[in-house]
Order: structure tokens, then C-alpha cells, then sequence
């Protein structure tokens, strides 16, 4: 009996564990100046899923990320994407938070650092 109890306790506390894993997004660089190119990664997404990746900007302005060669980005057949985006021309220097939303419900955020433009 102690078993069964013990089993039925490990898959209570470890399915929830796989079925909702996080994903996890890698900005590179992590902070860079506006108009600056970007790699935004990610992984642990659901299969073939579309992909929104939004910058919240001063004042609550959203602009749309990683659509700069491409319409749609979409996972692999493992939850994985790469695309390259620009830091919009208008993000002010600061902490900007970057929201990515799949269209089967996973969802992370992030956060990238806009530097101040170099003067040449």
C-alpha cells in the first residue's frame, strides 16, 4: 500500500513538471543601442507553434519583434525557433520587457537592456 502511495505521489508532483515546463528565451546580445540586430532563441515551446514575440516600450507602446525576414515564426517539430529582429529606433535607454506568447498557450517574458545611441 505504502507503494502505490508513494508512486501516485511522484506522479502528482512530477507530470505537472513536464506537461508545464517553461520556455525559455535567450536575447544575444542581452543589451545593445536602438536599430541594433538582435538573435531572440527559444526553446521549450509546444511543437509547430506560432510564436508573437512584443517589446513594451515607454508609454506602453508595443511593437512586434522577429518578423524582420519572415511573416510567421513558428517552432520546430521540437518547440525550438531562432529569428533575428532589430531593437526598434524608438526604445528609449532602460529595461524593456519583451512578452512571447505561442499560440498554444506557452508564454514567457524577458527583459533586454536599450543602451544609449553612441555619438559619431
Amino acid at each position: 500500500m505504502k507503494t502505490k502511495l508513494f508512486l501516485i505521489a511522484i506522479l502528482i508532483f512530477a507530470i505537472p513538471v513536464f506537461v508545464y515546463a517553461q520556455p525559455q528565451v535567450t536575447i544575444n546580445p542581452p543589451k545593445g543601442e536602438p536599430a541594433a540586430v538582435i538573435s531572440i532563441e527559444g526553446k521549450g515551446f509546444q511543437p509547430e507553434e506560432e510564436i508573437d514575440i512584443v517589446i513594451t516600450l515607454d508609454e506602453g507602446e508595443k511593437v512586434g519583434l522577429g518578423t524582420e525576414k519572415v511573416d510567421i515564426i513558428k517552432t520546430d517539430a521540437n518547440g525550438v525557433f531562432s529569428v533575428k529582429s532589430g531593437i526598434p529606433i524608438n526604445a528609449k535607454p532602460g529595461k524593456h520587457k519583451i512578452e512571447i506568447v505561442g499560440n498554444k498557450g506557452s508564454q514567457t517574458e524577458v527583459e533586454i537592456e536599450v543602451t544609449p545611441k553612441e555619438k559619431k
